[in-house]
């Protein structure tokens, strides 16, 4: 039998307990769980044998009034007139299972305990604090108190779901794009089923189907979803009319946008008997918190099945009852007001909307959606009716719902909506556009979003100018920056004419208001970070630096995930990394919080870029993890893509230099003809700052030089002021200072624009160039300071201890490599830390003769020979240990004739034998 998916301890445990039984240990064992947690299937695990007598019986609803009906299931395999009778006496029948046991190990299973007849529950009860040499395992809802020994069934993890979902599909899709419906759905039911795996199965079997998958599926997938788990709880009950109307009752009150009150019915309503006839049932239990359902799917299965009338009515009664409580359920009367109309009513969709407007962020955005679709649906008014289908669009879209968002936005007819609503779906197009790696359409659809809606909203407005900025700079194309420059320059930042700038105090406008000054935020955030980001496009750092250092200092009062967002891509843009991090933390902070998983996914990939800069690789690829869940869930290809040019950044940081080629191939691939022109430079960029990590000059330098090139093809500016500290050491090692000493002068730039990063990097670079010995040292011990940028005073600390040791200290390099490498240790940057420890190797004493390798070789020679070992050539050596060529020939020349090996190709079994 296949192992269950989650379930490894527990088996475990399940089994200790046969293992026991059969030595004439027995006992009881308990195992707890709400319907669809697996009771069944992990008791489906003990097996007959003829060394163990199983007696097993299940309770059943539809047997529950017959007396004794689940004993007589139970013993009617070992029932012998006037030997082994049929007993209702809980001694008597204990004696019974003693008596079989002394002849066969007995092990007795009962499932379902709690929908046995009563006398049963009450039988079993007893003889359970009886059993001995026999043993006996129950499966059911609630623990029982004889019970000694307890199992409580966990709902399964995220992954584990995952896994169990890619057990029972029986399709994978036969198309890219089915495939990415695929992953959508199969995340979506993750998501519902709470880690039930019975929700899990039935949602996959009614879910993943070649009906669902097809690009033009009209499948409700909520609906169908909830019509196939309804029979996990609702059949075979056999209710009273008060607890099926109450039960009704509490699934209109749980489906209520919002977090659900408690109680969720108000006292007023609940009938205390139907209360207590419904968690006896198991279809309420009782929390630390109060009464809920015994899964979140509960109340949807209820109303799928429940006739619409008596739905309405519920939604009625909870209406008028809430009208008359507090303000803060405010939300629920108007949303019950709202589904008991039965046909257009302006003044409850009004009132609707309006609630979900005051509760803002406090409504996840699947909610807000629900709730907006509803006030739609009842919308007399053409106009606000194509304003709040946007409004479903957007929050569709945030939920992570991108076939939802084509539905809705379909509901808007663009040739007649008003310009909000206009201006609403091509923004929410542009965001899909730019995910689905077609920059062209996601920066054309916010550009006239933003020309659509100037002078009528500037919030609108700005959000456009935002989407619009981040697709251009992103794809490199100056062109477009330059076009967003422009509006930004004539459009929000001068403020409607007749009236004062929103936020400026002036007689006339009085006091600012919160709202108007968090708009003036925003909008020096995005206006600075636009007009710097043009700057810096066209080579005027000093100017871009002006310009994002106001966005930057706007950015010191952002409140909202976008301010945040803004201002964490300006801080990128300026080199200050400190800020970006900072400011990109906030937004996704803000971005979960709010639930919106759309720009979560993306916010994410910028965040791990930022990591992968900072050399922090291991808290970039948890968040790349993160993110890629994301990605695959909404389909978004361009973080799909940004996602494998970090993790090639990450692989080459640990050194693995063909996983970072086939990482950043895979990248270009995707993006090829796409204009995305960051991840192709960051691809090349990760490529040639392996190659210098790992002693390939040659390459490096090639690469690099490509990267940094202004008229390269693969040139994106921002990407190649990262890159120039890159390019200046590979220039150096390589012999080649010249182009070291030409590239300077464009990074001393950005560092006296008012790039922190820069200022901070500065000093090795000059350190590298400089002239004289005494220069050098006082800009590598300047370089070395900074407690913000570890990775980067590490990589100062390494070539300052590289270039110590040439000069023949090596006492001080061995100070400063041993502090180079236990940062790069510390960071898990293992290229870096090998190399570091390849130069502290170099500056040893000659060791003392002896039979092993370590100490028949002299310091160099070993070194020499470990890089050889590992397949480095004779070149690469050099470039490396800043050695000749013909120095590194005589050291091996050395190592053969006291190894008494003739060829490098010995060298490794011969290292590794001594």
């Amino acid at each position: 039998m296949h192992e269950l998916v989650g379930r490894v301890a527990e088996i475990a445990r399940l089994t200790k307990f046969v293992v026991e039984v059969r030595a004439g240990r027995g006992g009881s064992l308990g195992v707890w769980g709400p319907p669809g947690s697996g009771k069944s299937a992990l008791l489906a695990h003990i097996g007959a044998s003829p060394d163990l007598r199983v007696l097993s019986a299940a309770g059943d609803d539809s047997e529950s009034d017959i007396p004794g009906g689940l004993l007589h299931q139970l013993l009617g395999p070992v029932h012998r007139p006037g030997e082994h009778e049929l007993t209702t006496d809980p001694q008597a029948l204990a004696a019974l299972l003693t008596r079989l046991a002394a002849a066969v190990p007995t092990l007795v299973i009962v499932d379902d305990v709690d929908r046995a007849d009563s006398l049963s529950q009450q039988v079993l009860t007893d003889v359970a604090a009886l059993a001995g040499s026999w043993g006996i395992v129950f499966a059911g809802r609630r623990a029982i108190e004889t019970v000694s020994r307890g199992l409580d069934l966990a709902r399964l993890t995220d992954e584990d779901s995952r896994t169990l979902v890619e057990t029972v599909a029986t399709t994978d899709g036969d198309t890219l794009d089915q495939q990415r419906r695929r992953c959508r759905v199969v995340e979506a039911i993750v998501d519902r089923a709470a880690g039930n795996p019975g929700v899990l199965v039935l949602s996959t079997r009614a879910l993943i189907t070649p009906d669902v998958l097809r690009a033009d599926s009209s499948v409700d997938v909520s609906r169908r979803a909830d019509s196939a788990v309804a029979a996990l709880w609702l059949t075979r009950r056999h209710l009273s009319p008060h607890a099926r109307e109450l039960g009704l009752m509490w699934s209109v009150a749980c489906e209520c946008p919002g977090s659900v009150p408690t109680p969720a019915v108000p006292d007023s309503l609940v009938d205390d008997a139907a209360l207590a006839e419904l968690i006896e049932s198991g279809l309420l239990v009782e929390t630390a918190s109060g009464v809920a359902p015994v899964h979140p799917l509960l109340p949807a299965a209820v109303l799928e099945l429940a006739p619409s009338g008596d739905v309405r009515r519920a939604h009625a009664a909870l209406a008028d009852t809430l009208h008359t409580v507090a303000a803060d359920q405010d939300l629920r009367a108007a949303w019950h007001r709202a589904r008991a109309a039965t046909t257009t009513d302006e003044n409850a969709a009004t009132r609707l909307d309006v609630a979900v407007t005051r509760a803002g962020s406090a409504l996840s955005p699947s909610d807000r959606a629900r709730a907006l679709g509803v006030a739609a649906a009842l919308s007399a008014d053409a106009e606000r009716r194509s304003v709040r289908w946007a409004r479903v669009a957007e929050a569709r879209l945030a939920s992570g719902d991108p076939d939802g968002t084509e539905r809705a936005a379909l509901r808007v007819d663009t040739d007649d909506a008003p310009v909000e609503a206009r201006a609403r779906i091509l923004l929410t197009e542009g965001l899909m556009a730019a995910a689905a790696r077609t920059p062209q359409e996601g920066f054309e659809r916010p550009i006239r979003a933003a020309e659509l809606i100037h002078g009528a909203n500037d919030s609108l407005e700005l959000e456009a100018l935002a989407d619009a900025a981040e697709v251009s700079w992103w794809s490199g194309r100056v062109e477009w920056i330059a076009r967003v420059a422009e509006l930004a320059a004539g459009g929000v930042t001068t403020g409607r004419p007749g009236r004062p700038e929103a936020g400026r105090v002036t007689p006339e406008a009085g006091r600012v208001t919160p709202e108007a000054g968090r708009e003036t935020t925003s909008r020096r955030i995005t206006v600075g970070a636009v007009r710097g980001c043009a700057a810096l496009f066209d080579g005027d750092l000093e100017s871009a630096g002006v310009h994002l250092r106001v966005s930057l200092d706007a950015g010191t009062a952002a409140v909202s995930a976008r301010d945040h967002r803004m201002a964490g891509q300006a801080a990128m843009l300026l080199g200050d990394d400190v800020a970006a991090f900072r400011h990109l933390t906030e937004s996704v902070a803000l971005l979960r919080a709010e639930g919106d998983v759309f720009r979560s996914c993306f916010t994410l990939h910028v965040l791990a870029s930022v990591q992968m800069w900072r050399g922090q690789a291991t808290h970039a690829a948890e968040l790349l993890a993160e993110g890629s869940v994301l990605a695959r869930r909404i389909g978004d290809g361009r973080s799909q893509a940004f996602a494998l040019t970090m993790s090639a950044h990450g692989d080459g940081l640990r050194g693995s230099a063909d996983a970072v080629r086939d990482a950043a191939d895979a990248a270009l691939r995707l993006v090829t003809g796409r204009d995305v022109g960051y991840i192709a430079a960051a691809a090349h960029w990760a490529m040639g700052r392996t190659d210098l990590a790992t002693g390939r000059l040659a390459s490096a330098l090639e690469i690099l030089q490509e990267v940094t090139d202004p008229e390269s093809a693969t040139t994106h500016p921002p990407t190649a002021l990262f890159a120039l500290p890159d390019l200046v050491e590979a220039a150096v090692r390589s012999g080649r200072p010249d182009i070291a000493r030409t590239a300077l002068p464009r990074f001393a730039a950005w560092a006296a624009a008012g790039s922190p990063w820069a200022a901070s990097v500065l000093p090795r670079l000059h350190a590298l160039t400089a002239e004289s010995e005494s220069d050098a040292e006082r800009w590598f011990r300047e370089g070395s300071i900074d407690p913000d940028r570890p990775f980067e005073v590490a990589r100062t600390q390494l070539l300052h201890g590289e270039s110590l040791r040439r000069r023949r200290h090596r006492i001080r390099a061995r100070v400063v490599l041993q502090e180079s490498m236990a940062t790069f240790a510390r960071l898990r940057v293992t290229a870096w830390e090998q190399r570091a420890a390849t130069e502290l190797s170099a500056t040893a004493e000659r060791a003392r003769r002896g039979p092993d390798a370590a100490t028949m070789l002299t310091s160099q020679e070993l070194t020499v020979a470990r890089l050889v070992a590992d397949g480095a050539s004779n070149q690469q050596v050099a470039e490396q240990l800043y050695l000749s060529r013909k120095t590194v020939e005589s050291h091996l020349h050395k190592v053969y004739t006291k190894l008494g090996i003739g060829s490098r190709k010995q060298l490794p079994g011969v290292l590794d034998s001594r």
